[in-house]
């Protein structure tokens, strides 16, 4: 007699025989209609999406033409697309840019580059155009306190490319380099004793369009870490000049000149002992 034990032996009673047809076949099931598949979202520009959007009971629907809600579900809008005419409608006094009317950091050199190179291509481009080439503010690309900016004629339909206003620091890695301007304005501000909402501030009342402080803190980060890393080693190499005369001219290596990880401008090294950039008392 073969043994079984008692939970085998329960799921034999409870299960069907062997060659026997399962009862859960004969169970029918019911299948409804499955909402969610036939959902659909769209995200509309801000215009359109102000047209066809109903509001009920704080409720983002789409209507049919009869009234009804349709499947189509609403996203957030997009921005505005600028059509073809109006990107080169001829500008007037009050149609000027908003952009255009403050205070941007430009290269000179870079400017005239740009200015030069573009009057030429325009008058290869069309030789009976008398437009005027002005800068393009709604395609402006901002980097940090620097700007990308192209020409664009007046009359014609002639767009020029876009021109980098700003020095770039030379580096060997690979992707979007730094821009001059904005490296020396955080090593200004390591300098001084502002911040970057103080920098704000005071650029905003310039009518300079300041960066955004997201852009500025992680530069800074950057700028002060090269910074933190070039005064420890200027005070490592101070160290090591001191040891090596003291050890030429006969004389006792000073304490502090053995401690590691410290700066000159440290309050905890200063309070501990005196050094030679500090004044005798």
């Amino acid at each position: 007699m073969v043994f079984v034990s008692k939970k085998k032996q329960k799921l034999l009673d409870i299960g069907f025989k062997r060659g026997e047809t399962s009862g859960i076949r004969w169970i029918k099931n019911k299948y409804g209609k499955d909402t969610s598949a036939s959902t659909r979202y769209e995200r509309l520009e801000r215009s359109a999406f102000n047209a066809r959007i109903h509001t009920s009971d704080n409720i983002l629907t789409f209507r049919d033409v009869d009234g009804s809600e349709t499947p189509i579900k609403p996203l957030r809008p997009r921005v505005n697309r600028a059509s073809y005419v109006d990107r080169f409608r001829l500008p007037a006094s009050w149609k000027v840019h908003p952009d255009l009317r403050t205070n941007k950091i430009y290269v000179p050199a870079l400017l005239q580059t740009m200015m030069s190179t573009e009057n030429r291509k325009h008058r290869l481009c069309n030789s009976k155009c008398r437009g005027d080439l002005v800068i393009d503010g709604a395609a402006s690309i901002k980097w940090g306190f620097g700007w990308k900016e192209r020409l664009k004629c007046t009359r014609c339909l002639y767009v020029g490319k876009h021109y980098k206003l700003f020095n770039e620091v030379t580096t060997k890695g690979k992707g979007r380099r730094s821009a001059q301007i904005n490296i020396g304005f955080q090593i200004g501000v390591a300098s001084t004793s502002i911040g970057n909402t103080s920098s704000r501030r005071i650029m905003n009342a310039s009518n300079i369009i300041a960066p955004t402080p997201c852009v500025m803190q992680k530069q800074g980060n950057k700028v002060w870490a090269a910074l933190k890393c070039m005064n420890d080693n200027s005070m490592a190499a101070v160290r090591k000049n001191l040891v090596d005369e003291n050890a030429q001219i006969g004389q006792k290596t000073p304490l502090w000149s053995t401690l590691k990880g410290t700066r000159v401008t440290t309050t905890q090294f200063s309070t501990l002992t005196r050094h030679r950039f500090k004044p005798e008392p």
